[in-house]
């Protein structure tokens, strides 16, 4: 089985393909959109050139750095198309401007309003308005919360878009039919989802009983603070001089919220209600977690009864959830799940991924497993970071690397991605 790791701004973006005569190709996400035209585009064309297919686009959930991408890649889709229909009709029509992508066969990917129902509605506009009082603050803080919340009604935008591309008056790509249309997550009795070439597809999360607490506790948040915000923004629209104040409030409210989920790092149900799966191939086995959260995936692999007698798994990939954020990593899945390699993709943007992640992954697996070596892949080397914040924070991340690969004596490996994609062969 081979990884493709990309370059995808903070996002992540990695091809999994099956091992040498087992065929099979799954795209897992898509990273930001501009990343994706320059990193990935122009290798997926190697796809269409030989007429191969994605077997799946698998999104992993809606945060736009991770729909961005998948988005970008329907549009050319849609665009070559049209190029190619008009021109069987004797028409004028100018080429795209980006490569032809490959055919897709399905896509997996859990829209917004199928994880909250009822409550999304009321949710979007709630973060809608909360976002526009947010951003009249003067305080960095609270800024950085309209910032946060308005990536998130552009992630839900463009998780409807994804959904009308692939729909039946346009691309007429299947969606989860795996799970007959419906909302894809674990459920009993467990079982392999899919086949791919031969990788065999588990999905780990999220689990309906996780689906449910998400849109429970929106539903009692929602109906606790709906009147507050909305007089509070009134009080801000009334009076300019209280839009400070205002906005403050709003964000306290948003940060209890946070604080309820265990301190998630995020304000709505994307991340928790991130698809995750394990694929295996033979004995090859690659956890693939989205920006879900520790407990989650572990709770996911025990309903598959993926632990041995000691409960420990050791799989030879784990793609690191969340970007490495602290948030998300605790030292449950760090000393029960080990790999021989641990992927990041981060570049360094909201400090991920956090120096006390990769610490954790290292002396952990150091120490439950002392005998084997084991590498990290990063996406981004620090050169290549955004330059400012993010790329001395990468700076900051390859000196606890170096650290920790020091104190390993060899026993830990590295490497720092210093072109458009690496690939990791298992």
């Amino acid at each position: 089985m081979r990884l493709r790791i990309y370059q995808s701004d903070k996002g992540d973006c990695l091809l999994v393909s099956g091992g040498r005569g087992s065929g099979g190709h799954i795209l897992v996400d898509g990273g930001m959109r501009k990343a994706f035209q320059d990193h990935v585009s122009a290798d997926l064309r190697r796809l269409a050139a030989k007429n191969e297919a994605l077997d799946l686009i698998y999104v992993s959930h809606i945060d736009q750095d991770h729909i961005s991408g998948v988005l970008e890649l329907l549009d050319t889709v849609m665009a070559w198309r049209v190029y190619e229909y008009r021109k069987k009709e004797g028409r004028k029509a100018k080429a795209p401007e980006y490569p032809k992508m490959p055919s897709v066969k399905e896509i997996w990917h859990n829209a917004f309003s199928d994880v909250l129902k009822d409550n999304a509605g009321p949710v979007e506009r709630l973060l809608a308005q909360s976002s526009l009082v947010l951003g009249l603050s003067s305080e960095l803080t609270v800024q950085n919360w309209a910032f946060r919340l308005h990536e998130l009604a552009y992630s839900v935008s463009e998780a409807i878009q994804v959904s009308q591309r692939v729909s039946a008056s346009q691309l007429k790509i299947p969606l989860n039919t795996q799970f007959n249309g419906k909302l894809i997550m674990t459920r009993s009795p467990a079982k392999r989802e899919a086949r791919i070439g031969k990788m065999n597809v588990f999905v780990i999360g999220p689990l309906p009983s996780e689906v449910e607490r998400v849109r429970d506790e929106w539903k009692v948040w929602l109906r606790k603070n709906k009147d507050r915000i909305r007089a509070l923004k009134k009080e801000a629209e009334a009076d300019a001089r209280s839009i400070g104040n205002s906005a403050d409030r709003i964000a306290d409210l948003l940060a209890a919220r946070v604080d309820q989920l265990g301190n998630r790092n995020d304000v709505t149900a994307p991340n928790l209600a991130s698809v995750m799966v394990l694929l295996e191939e033979g004995k090859t086995k690659v956890l693939l977690t989205g920006d879900g959260h520790s407990k989650d995936i572990l709770k996911g692999l025990e309903h598959h009864n993926k632990f041995d007698a000691t409960g420990m798994l050791h799989v030879d990939v784990v793609k690191v959830q969340h970007h490495g954020s602290e948030h998300n990593y605790d030292v449950g899945m760090a000393e029960r799940v080990t790999a021989d390699n641990y992927v990041f993709c981060a570049n360094g943007k909201h400090d991920n991924p956090d120096t006390r992640v990769v610490k954790l992954i290292c002396e952990s697996h150091r120490k439950v497993r002392p005998k084997d070596t084991f590498t990290l892949w990063f996406n981004y080397a620090p050169d290549l970071a955004p330059a400012g914040k993010p790329r001395a924070y990468m700076k900051k991340v390859k000196k606890e690397v170096d650290n920790q690969i020091a104190a390993s004596r060899g026993k830990i490996k590295a490497k720092f991605l210093e072109k458009s994609f690496f690939d990791l062969t298992v």
